[in-house]
């Protein structure tokens, strides 16, 4: 036994306990040293089995020594074995109880319901017996309280009453009487009645006790000390027994209550007790007392009473279902929303890991597809350029080979005309008779034979082949060309002049000094390069060569996964990407040639709903989508169209220069003004307009002199008309360029610096001044003149006013004179008109009066 476990109040210090605690012995145990009888005597072996709880041993010893109080020493053999049966039958009951309700704590091993009552048959009980009232109870005196588990007392300080032998006699039998087996069962319960005797037992190895203690109700002093009372016999029988011999019979006393009980609750487990080994197996059983006494039963109530409790204790058992029921379906709710929103969890989560699975497939298969399309492009961007060389070259030929012609007509013809008409001035200073005309005349084609024999003479090199040759051959053919386009124009003039002589249009005035054999050969190379363009995507798949495909792959991307989308930076890169499939189809556009709109372009149809949601609705503010179009007409359409203006654009041909307005507005509509790249076109459209205006030269001549020289009223009108068409073209781009530009170039440079000198130098020929006066007020018309215009735009243009003032008074003047009235009011009434058309209403009512025309203003 350990040092720390509290000694029972029988025990007594015996040389082996002293050794196991390490102390010295108490004065008792010296004094029972000194005592003869001192020495350890040997039991024979059938005592041990005869006293298991039994005191008949303390009756023989009694008898043998009448000395001193003295502890007997058991052999060390006796000790083994009774500790070893001790354990044995220990654990043997303890694990029995285990299976049951117990206070005892469940040791290891367990029983069947059979092996427990075969151990309870084999089980020795204390009998119950209620003590007499005539019995007088024996006092023994403790000195001290019992002691407690940190204290280790000798039972040296208990002293005993030497007078009272015979009481402990008693107490003995009694003993024996409560071994004993009663014929009537005991009942489940120990009486906790103040005057009836009972034991109460706890268990050494119960957690909430240090030991174990037999106590009986016992009478005290004035002290409250237990008062025991015992001769010199019972003292010396006590001394015999060893510790371990006693705490052998606490266990055997134990087992045999705890073994009643368990039997007794097997049997009867609806009897009602104050008892509770394990009170958490019972629903509903009252107030348990915490310790082990008598209660009042239930079954000594009223039976009206018991109803009553029965009552109420269903009510509450069933208050306390509905509680737990109502929890219980709580609870079952709150697991059921659980658990559907946890099934939700994990179909969310596994669509959201397939969906990153299809994404990273997506993405991977995207990488590869743009690292291609990269690697594609590159490689055919040079093919692609060097076609966009080969049509700009083509174009700039085309363009360089009528303006070139066209400044070698001029200079053949005005070379020519102009030392043929100072010749014929030098002769006309001296009048105007016919003679003098003819002898004008005579003089301009002897110095134009001179001119064309020294502009180009024969010059021999080495092998006597002539160098200029080849350009006199040129020359040649080109007056040819000229001869016949005249031819061509005279006949047109003459089949115009039998529908409607107003309309006649001058010679130059609707020319494009354009070829048939240079359009057609335009053509024919122009056909070949847009097949080799064709070509240039035909070694590739679908999925890269057509900008359908392409385009479907990067709106799904951004239909798909937005954010890499624009993560990616994208809305910057697919210019960049799709710019080569525009620019291969941008070759067939032909700006200067065709009116074409890009909507008509497959390119254009593709791209411009592109990254546009599904829906139907807008683009969002910030989607840069939207503007790739027109970045694409920035980048791509409006290089192009510079460079046709820049190398390309004739100027003077209407078609060209309609064409070419028709494609200004058109990329206008796409880019904005503050566009570098317009700006540009601006700036190069104005350029080109000025150098035009700088380069036309509209002769002055006499109409004597036009007379004598020849070829002189056809280059005139030549002259004159192409000024015409050049300010048509320029009003053409009204509504792309400033007005002040336009009044600056059309009217101050052209019009008052180089077409009214013509003009006025014509008055004379008053039919070729009126007529020549109205194809001006035409060619300006939506501009200055016309009904949409005011009058405020049209106040730049009194010069225009005076000189058309100046030939009403040569018609009044022929007016008067009678000569031709007919044909004076015609003209009169076209005067009119032009007056109108700048808004001069009173100058045109004054004509009417004059020329008694009936007709109104």
């Amino acid at each position: 036994m350990g040092s720390n476990r509290p000694r029972n109040f029988r025990r007594r210090g015996d040389g082996g306990d002293d050794e196991i605690n390490g102390k010295a012995p108490t004065s008792a145990a010296k004094r029972s040293s000194t005592s003869p009888s001192s020495k350890p005597k040997k039991l024979p072996a059938s005592d041990t089995k005869k006293k298991l709880l039994s005191f008949a041993d303390d009756d023989e010893e009694e008898g043998e020594e009448d000395g001193p109080l003295h502890v007997a020493v058991k052999p060390k053999n006796s000790r083994r074995d009774r500790i070893k049966s001790s354990s044995r039958l220990s654990s043997h009951r303890l694990n029995a109880s285990s299976s049951s309700s117990s206070n005892v704590l469940p040791q290891a091993g367990s029983y069947t319901k059979e092996a427990l009552l075969e151990l309870q048959r084999n089980t020795r009980t204390l009998s119950y017996s209620r003590p007499s009232a005539s019995t007088e109870p024996k006092v023994v005196v403790l000195k001290s309280l019992i002691k407690p588990q940190q204290e280790k007392e000798s039972l040296t300080d208990l002293d005993f009453d030497e007078d009272e032998e015979g009481e402990e006699i008693e107490a003995r039998a009694k003993r024996e009487t409560m071994r004993q087996p009663r014929s009537v069962p005991s009942p489940d319960f120990i009486s906790l009645d103040c005057s009836t005797s009972a034991v109460e037992v706890v268990s050494d190895e119960d957690g909430d006790f240090q030991g174990g203690f037999i106590s009986a109700s016992l009478p005290r002093n004035g002290n409250g000390k237990a008062v025991f009372t015992a001769n010199e016999s019972m003292i010396s029988s006590l001394s015999e027994d060893d510790e371990e011999e006693k705490l052998w019979e606490e266990e055997q006393l134990k087992k045999g209550i705890i073994g009643k009980r368990i039997d007794e609750g097997a049997t009867n487990r609806t009897a009602s007790s104050n008892v509770a080994l394990h009170p958490q197996q019972n629903a509903y059983r009252g107030p348990v007392s915490p310790t082990i006494g008598s209660a009042s039963s239930v079954d000594t109530l009223p039976m009206s009473q018991q109803a009553e409790i029965a009552k109420k204790a269903l009510q509450d058992n069933v208050k306390r279902l509905k509680e737990s029921h109502a929890k219980t379906v709580s609870s079952l709710a709150k697991t059921d929303d659980n658990l559907t929103a946890s099934l939700m969890s994990i179909t969310d989560l596994e669509s959201s890991l397939s969906a990153a699975g299809d994404k990273y497939v997506f993405m991977q298969k995207l990488r590869d597809f743009i690292s291609v399309i990269c690697d594609f492009m590159q490689e055919k961007g040079s093919f692609i350029e060097e076609i966009e060389d080969q049509m700009k070259d083509l174009n700039e030929k085309h363009a360089s080979a009528i303006l070139e012609r066209r400044i070698a007509d001029n200079n053949d013809e005005m070379v020519e005309l102009g030392a043929s008409v100072k010749a014929a001035m030098t002769v006309l200073k001296q009048g105007s008779s016919a003679s003098v005309i003819a002898a004008a005349t005579s003089a301009a084609l002897a110095a134009s034979a001179s001119i064309r024999q020294q502009a180009q003479p024969v010059k021999l090199d080495e092998l006597g082949r002539d160098e200029n040759l080849q350009k006199r051959m040129e020359a040649e053919r080109r007056a040819a060309a000229r001869q016949k386009r005249r031819a061509r124009f005279e006949n047109k003039r003459a089949s115009a002049m039998e529908i409607d002589g107003s309309s006649l249009k001058i010679e130059g005035e609707s020319s494009t000094d354009e070829s048939d054999s240079e359009t057609s050969a335009y053509k024919e190379i122009r056909d070949k390069i847009l097949q080799c363009a064709n070509k240039v995507f035909s070694d590739a798949s679908e999925e890269y060569s057509q900008l359908s495909r392409v385009k479907e792959r990067f709106e799904k991307w951004k239909r798909d996964y937005s954010s890499t989308y624009r993560d990616a930076y994208m809305s910057l890169t697919v210019p960049s990407i799709f710019s080569p499939y525009v620019r291969l189809e941008l070759l067939k556009w032909d700006p200067l040639h065709q009116e074409v709109d890009f909507f008509d372009m497959e390119w254009h149809g593709l791209l411009f709903n592109y990254g546009k949601p599904e829906d139907g609705e807008d683009f969002a503010p910030d989607d840069t989508d939207a503007n790739l179009v027109p970045e694409l007409v920035e980048k791509v359409a409006i290089p192009i169209l510079h460079h046709q203006i820049v190398r390309c654009w004739d100027i003077l041909s209407i078609r060209e220069t309609r064409n070419a307005v028709a494609a200004t507005s058109l990329v206008t509509n796409y880019v904005p003004a503050s566009s570098e790249a317009l700006a540009k076109l601006f700036t190069a459209i104005s350029s080109r307009l000025f150098e035009a205006v700088a380069a036309i030269t509209v002769p002055t001549w006499d109409p004597l002199v036009l007379k004598a020289v020849p070829n002189a009223p056809q280059v005139s009108a030549y002259r004159f008309g192409t000024s015409v068409r050049l300010m048509r073209n320029i009003c053409m781009w009204k509504d792309i360029l400033a007005l002040p530009m336009l009044e600056n170039l059309g009217l101050r440079e052209l019009l008052f610096g180089k077409v009214l000198p013509h003009v006025r130098s014509i008055s004379s020929n008053i039919h070729d001044a009126v007529t020549r006066t109205e194809k001006i007020v035409a060619s300006l018309s939506g501009v200055w003149t016309g009904q949409s215009v005011t009058k405020t735009h049209s106040q730049p243009l009194q010069p225009l006013v005076d000189c058309i003032l100046s030939l009403r008074k040569n018609l009044e003047k022929r007016f008067t004179s009678r000569l031709d009235d007919a044909e004076t009011t015609g003209l009169a009434r076209r005067l009119k008109r032009m007056l109108v058309e700048l808004h001069e209403h009173d100058h045109a009512r004054e004509i009417v009066r004059t020329f008694n025309l009936k007709e109104a203003v």
